[in-house]
């Protein structure tokens, strides 16, 4: 189930990124490489496009809740795991 959460998460590409300078808005899509965020320009960008991105980044946040979810999960079935092990004392 983690493995399968991280998958989708590797599938999203970034996020649309607004940068006001002066008086004008700029959109650009924001991506990391390695340990580097890169800014790539995406020019005028219409509402659909915007409304994509901003699903999109509803469902990073609802995988990353979900992955918290499993790993406390995990440990907390760990820990049950060891103390029922015969010769372990709690």
């Amino acid at each position: 189930m983690l493995k399968r959460y991280q998958e989708e998460i590797d599938k999203i590409k970034g996020c649309l990124v607004k940068k006001k300078i002066g008086k004008r808005s700029y959109y650009y899509l924001a991506r990391r490489e390695g340990k580097k965020v890169k800014f790539i320009y995406k020019g005028p960008v219409s509402a659909e496009i915007r409304k994509a991105y901003r699903e999109q980044r509803k469902m990073l946040r609802k995988y990353k809740g979900l992955i918290a979810q499993v790993k406390k999960q995990i440990g907390f079935l760990k820990k049950a795991l060891r103390a029922n092990k015969p010769g372990v004392k709690s």
